[in-house]
C-alpha cells in the first residue's frame, strides 16, 4: 500500500475511534442526564414539548448505540460483522434507519408542538396537547418500522466494497428520496420554519397575561428546540450530499487510492453527523442546570 493510502486509513481510524468514542460517551451521559431530568422534574411533566424533546433524546440514544457504537467497535477492532454475516448487515442497516427516520420526525413535531403552544390564537394552543403528543409518537414510530421494511432486502456484501445497496435504482430512490427529501428537505424546511414562528412568538410572548414561570418555560424550551433543529441542518446537509453523491457513484474496488478517499469522506461527514447527538445533549445539560438552579 502506498504511503499516501497508509496516511489516508491512519487517519479514518483515528476519526472513526477515537471522536467515535468521544461522541459515544458524552453523548450517552449527556442523553442519560438530560432523560433523568425531563422525566423527574416537575417542570416538565407532561409538558408535550418536553416530550418531544425525551423521545428525540431516546432517539438518539438508539442511534449512538446501534449506529455510532456498532462502527466505531468494528473499526478498532478491526473486523467488521457486517462484512461477513448479510443477516446482521441488513438487519443493523433496518435498525440505523427506522432510528434515523424518527429522529427526523420527531424534531420536526417537537417544532410544530412549540409553534401551536405559544401561539396568540387559543384555537391552536388547544391542538397542542400531552396526550396527542403520546398518539403523534407511537404512530411515528409503527410508520417509520414499516417504511423502512423494504431497506435492508437491498443490502448486499461485497468483497471490496462491503455491506452497502449496489441496486442502481433503490440507490436514486434512497439517495434522492429518502435521504434527500424524507430525512434532508422536508424536515429542515418542516423544523425551521416552525421553530422561527416559535420565536417570534416567545418574543411577543411578555403581552399575554400568563404566569411568570410559563414564559420562562416557553423561552427555554423554545430555545432548546431552535438549537436542536439548528444542529440537526448544520450536520444533516454535508451528510446528504456526500452520501447521496457516493452511492451513486461507487468507488472502484481494485483503485485502493479512491477507495480510501471514499471511505474517509464518509468517516468524516457520517462523525460530524453525530456531533449533533453529544453536542446537543451537552446544551440540553446546560439548560437543564439552568432550570434546576
Amino acid at each position: 500500500m502506498a504511503p499516501t493510502e497508509q496516511t489516508l486509513n491512519s487517519v479514518n481510524y483515528s476519526v472513526s475511534v477515537y471522536v467515535g468514542y468521544l461522541i459515544i460517551v458524552t453523548g450517552l451521559i449527556g442523553s442519560f442526564i438530560n432523560i433523568l431530568v425531563f422525566t423527574q422534574l416537575k417542570l416538565f411533566r407532561r409538558n408535550q414539548s418536553a416530550f418531544y424533546l425525551t423521545v428525540a433524546t431516546f432517539a438518539e440514544c438508539y442511534e449512538l448505540i446501534f449506529s455510532t457504537t456498532t462502527r466505531v467497535i468494528a473499526t478498532a477492532s478491526g473486523y467488521d460483522y457486517t462484512q461477513t454475516s448479510l443477516l446482521w448487515c441488513r438487519f443493523r442497516a433496518y435498525l440505523v434507519q427506522v432510528g434515523t427516520t424518527v429522529l427526523a420526525a420527531t424534531i420536526c413535531c417537537s417544532a410544530i408542538d412549540q409553534y401551536l403552544s405559544t401561539s396568540y390564537l387559543n384555537q391552536l394552543r388547544q391542538i397542542s396537547t400531552f396526550k396527542l403528543a403520546q398518539r403523534l409518537v407511537g404512530i411515528l414510530i409503527i410508520l417509520a418500522a414499516l417504511y423502512c421494511v423494504s431497506f435492508p432486502f437491498f443490502e448486499e456484501i461485497r468483497p471490496s466494497l462491503g455491506c452497502a445497496t449496489y441496486n442502481p435504482a433503490f440507490n436514486y430512490f434512497y439517495s434522492f428520496v429518502h435521504l434527500c427529501v424524507v430525512i434532508g428537505i422536508l424536515p429542515i424546511v418542516v423544523s425551521l420554519l416552525f421553530s422561527l414562528l416559535s420565536y417570534q412568538n416567545v418574543r411577543r410572548i411578555v403581552r399575554r397575561q400568563i404566569p411568570v414561570v410559563r414564559r420562562r418555560l416557553d423561552r427555554q424550551l423554545t430555545a432548546m428546540i431552535l438549537v436542536r433543529v439548528a444542529l440537526f441542518i448544520i450536520t444533516t446537509l454535508p451528510l446528504i450530499s456526500v452520501r447521496s453523491y457516493q452511492i451513486n457513484n461507487l468507488a472502484d474496488g481494485t483503485d485502493t487510492y479512491a477507495l480510501a478517499v471514499s471511505t474517509l469522506l464518509k468517516t468524516v461527514v457520517t462523525t460530524f453527523y453525530n456531533f449533533n447527538y453529544s453536542v446537543f445533549d451537552l446544551f440540553l445539560f446546560c439548560t437543564d442546570f439552568t432550570i434546576i438552579c
